[in-house]
């Protein structure tokens, strides 16, 4: 897998959580939430609600996860600034819709994107199978579904191959949410998460050029992409109505994919295929809140991998601003 290759790969499973929005809906004045960096809510907003969390984060690796774990150094490095803008929608109390836009620059080698492009954009909705009730005592448990567009570059990318900020597929995601709170001796509320997902093997993705799977610039042909699994956990401890500590645990694994197709370039076409083992990634995101209310939040943390497999070893710091309108 080439080193471009391994960007996306990396980039794509550490932005799948977050493109969900931490999306807090707190009533209780004592203890206001706006949501851990990661894991999504399963609770949705309330009918005739709007909330929007944008997220700011700068993605940097300097090595990766080779497949039997261990961690290498490898160069050039990678950064990347991204913006992500999630968007909830409340059309009933147990059913919402949910949108998410992002743009992206990227740097590595003393190379750049050509300015800021485009990412995948999201489209989804969410039922809430089995509601707390107000004193907020029993789980919450909805069902996700999600479909990602392919609105990002990913592939005639010329002489700048960093312009690959998108994947080409049409990838339908399906998503099983739960929450519960616990009130300590002291009184104060924790809030864990938890969710798991999997994503449907996209169908064939064309391919020309340079491209963010790692053709060259003479190629034309194709590749499938493997199905995707992820679980994520958090947990929150509402210090008091401004202050919230939390923590997410996540896990994402990548399938299998096969590159197939041509090399344009000399006399006659020269068959060129490649695949790419399944990849997976390991990562912990520490974060603290401050609530102004229980309608605007504020988050900041850092992800960061701790293990792997033929994947990017990556830190990302990231924050949030949390709006409930």
């Amino acid at each position: 897998m080439t080193r471009s290759n391994r960007k996306f790969s990396a980039l794509a499973l550490l932005l799948a959580p977050a493109l969900w929005c931490s999306q807090a809906m707190a009533t209780d004045s004592t203890a206001n939430f706006t949501g851990p960096l990661l894991t999504p809510n399963p609770m949705t907003v309330p009918q005739g609600t709007l909330v929007v969390e944008p997220y700011l984060m700068y993605y940097k690796s300097d090595s990766a996860y080779d497949s039997q774990g261990n961690e290498q150094t490898s160069q050039p490095g990678v950064r990347q600034w991204q913006t992500l803008v999630p968007m909830f929608y409340g059309v009933t109390d147990r059913f919402q819709v949910q949108a998410t836009f992002g743009a992206a620059h990227a740097m590595s080698g003393g190379a750049s994107t050509d300015g800021w492009g485009v990412t995948d954009t999201t489209l989804g909705a969410q039922y809430l199978l089995l509601s707390p009730g107000a004193d907020r005592k029993g789980p919450a448990v909805s069902l996700n579904y999600s479909h990602r567009f392919p609105t990002g570059t990913y592939d005639r990318l010329n002489e700048t191959p960093l312009n690959a900020i998108g994947s080409g597929a049409n990838v339908d995601k399906f998503s099983l949410m739960a929450q519960q709170y616990v009130w300590l001796p002291n009184g104060r509320p924790l809030r864990f998460r938890a969710v798991a997902s999997y994503s449907l093997p996209p169908g064939r993705v064309d391919v020309k050029g340079a491209s963010a799977y790692g053709t060259p610039q003479d190629f034309r042909g194709n590749v499938r992409l493997g199905n995707a699994f992820g679980i994520s956990t958090s947990v929150e401890y509402s210090i008091n109505p401004q202050w919230v500590l939390a923590m997410d645990l996540a896990y994402d694994r990548t399938g299998a994919s096969q590159l197939k197709g041509v090399r344009e370039s000399g006399d006659a076409p020269a068959a060129f295929e490649k695949r790419s083992p399944s990849r997976n990634v390991y990562s912990l995101a520490p974060a603290v809140e401050y609530n102004f209310n229980d309608r605007f939040g504020l988050i900041g943390g850092v992800q960061f991998s701790f293990a792997g497999r033929n994947n990017d070893a990556f830190v990302t710091p990231m924050a949030a601003f949390n709006m409930v309108f």
